[in-house]
């Protein structure tokens, strides 16, 4: 298996350990809660670079990537919901815009073409990964930065979970709309 498949790897065997760390809710299952999400992160920038710069670009890459930045933010959202850190509602605004463009990948790779990584899907992968790293990272500072739990969760997480729910969104309106042609053409 290439290098950059594994990493990829990593990160889908990695969510079930994020979310029994982080919802153990102790400070030293925070601090790993928080290690195996910048590992998260790491990995997902290195496959990219690896798959180019040493050209183990794969078909199997092009699927498995995708797949496993998905699991792995949307375990975090998961746990996050579970102790109160985000609305239902926008984590189920992240779920749909994960399943529509997943749908979309699927359609366009029915027609034989490849839905190419947009600069809306980049930028959603940004909030996301900092925002998941500013929440984690508040919760195992919190008794440093003086935040008590409902403080962590309404004056920080919460915001900042309805600014990915929008931002997740947005990038799926430019997904759907970047394909619309491919889409009008499967609706004949």
């Amino acid at each position: 298996m290439k290098i950059p498949n594994i990493l990829s790897l990593c990160r889908l065997l990695g969510a079930p350990l994020f979310l029994w760390a982080f919802l153990a809710d102790t400070p030293s299952s925070r601090w790993w809660a928080l290690g195996l999400v910048v590992t998260f992160e790491i990995t997902d920038l290195l496959d990219g670079f690896v798959a180019r710069r040493y050209a183990q670009v794969s078909q199997l890459g092009k699927i498995l990537d995708p797949l496993a930045d998905s699991v792995s933010r949307f375990t975090v959202f998961l746990g996050f919901l579970v102790l109160g850190y985000a609305s239902v509602w926008a984590i189920a605004l992240i779920f749909y815009r994960d399943s529509i463009v997943s749908t979309v990948r699927i359609l366009a790779a029915s027609q034989g073409v490849i839905v190419a990584a947009r600069w809306s899907g980049k930028l959603k992968a940004i909030v996301q990964g900092s925002a998941i790293a500013v929440i984690l990272g508040a919760s195992c500072f919190r008794e440093t930065l003086g935040l008590t739990d409902a403080a962590l969760k309404d004056q920080l997480a919460w915001p900042v979970m309805w600014v990915v729910a929008a931002v997740t969104m947005l990038s799926m309106v430019d997904y759907v709309v970047g394909n619309r042609g491919m889409l009008a053409k499967l609706d004949r």
